[in-house]
């Protein structure tokens, strides 16, 4: 039994596989195209096995790493004693590695990931939010004490906590309230760093997330950027073409940055993943159809899980290996960029690893 099991899942992956060895042939594209500033934004699965290698051997993602313009970390990277989340990745270990310092020198930005509003800081009084602030001064300050620079700080989907009872959900402005405590002061520390938001969609649709943004600027603190995580395979056809071009176009006219975060579902192995990735491009490529016309910002980011609870997957290297994370950020920012005029999904000849 177990045998057939086995290779049962063996003919489904092979079957994926090859569907998404086409799903991904792209347009052919000069290495040297330009690219937005800080367009492109790359953040590994917190706890997988290759973390650290990124650092190690930068030699392993040369062509990723030329078009990356931001690199984020999770929060829980800076935490001691460290997160489970992160594995063998702990703050000490990137330290040793020279992690924010390398990135300094190979001029790619930093961001970091933090929860600002969470169901456990949600008191009754004022020691929650400021327990949540400190969490996040102490993260950039760990950034920064291995000669990194924050440039970026996202925070991690505020209203999907924020509609728990505790929080004072479902309503919006509770939680509108203690965002713009933690952006206020944040902000005060550390008036350089741009700090903007991540939200759920469909969990929040588009009229929410529009006042959501109404409601920081109300108070005074309109974020930097909106990066969308969006579950599209929640979406009937038309609801992503519409709202994310409604989204881009509300937040450009409050002067806010829009980005789409390509993630996959499935952390049981590389190709599983990747299709999720094809497929949300693939929207992306449909709804915005040109390089111009589409997001400021694509954040190739991985937090699924397996079945064993592990945040390893995708792998990230080497580039030249099919699925691993570094090379479905070069083929999909291929697939974008080179899909200007209507190109997207031209079956071309893949270009071959090094």
């Amino acid at each position: 039994m177990t045998g057939q099991v086995s290779a049962a899942k063996q003919l489904r992956l092979a079957v994926f596989t090859c569907l998404l060895a086409i799903a991904l042939v792209v347009p052919g594209t000069s290495s040297t195209l330009p690219v937005s500033a800080d367009r492109i934004w790359f953040s590994p699965g917190p706890g997988t096995l290759d973390y650290l290698r990124l650092f190690e051997h930068p030699e392993e993602w040369t062509r990723a790493r030329a078009v990356v313009t931001v690199f984020k970390f999770y929060a829980q990277h800076t935490q001691t004693p460290a997160s489970a989340i992160v594995g063998s990745n702990t703050y000490d270990a990137l330290v040793r590695a020279g992690a924010f310092e390398k990135l300094r020198r190979w001029k790619i930005k930093t961001a970091l990931e933090a929860g600002a509003v969470k169901e456990f800081w949600c008191t009754p009084d004022a020691r929650g939010m400021e327990a949540s602030i400190q969490s996040t001064l102490d993260a950039v300050k760990a950034v920064e004490d291995a000669s990194g620079m924050l440039a970026y700080l996202a925070m991690d989907e505020p209203w999907v906590s924020g509609r728990a009872t505790i929080c004072g959900g479902p309503a919006l402005e509770p939680t509108a309230d203690r965002v713009a405590t933690y952006m206020s002061a944040v902000a005060r520390s550390y008036p350089r760093l741009k700090i903007g938001l991540i939200e759920a969609y469909p969990f929040s649709s588009a009229d929410a997330i529009e006042t959501m943004l109404q409601l920081l600027r109300a108070r005074g603190v309109p974020p930097a950027f909106l990066h969308m995580d969006v579950d599209w395979h929640a979406l009937k056809t038309g609801d992503f073409a519409r709202d994310m071009k409604r989204l881009q176009a509300f937040a450009k006219s409050q002067d806010i940055l829009f980005g789409i975060i390509i993630v996959g579902y499935n952390g049981e192995a590389d190709a599983l993943y990747a299709i999720d990735a094809a497929g949300i491009v693939n929207l992306i490529g449909d709804a915005f159809q040109t390089w111009d016309a589409m997001p400021q910002h694509f954040i190739f980011q991985s937090w699924v899980v397996t079945s064993t609870g592990l945040f390893i997957t995708p792998s990230n290297l080497p580039e030249g290996r099919l699925y691993t994370h570094t090379n479905q950020l070069g083929d999909l920012f291929r697939r974008l960029r080179g899909g200007t005029g209507g190109n997207i999904g031209t079956a071309i000849p893949r270009r071959p690893g090094p």
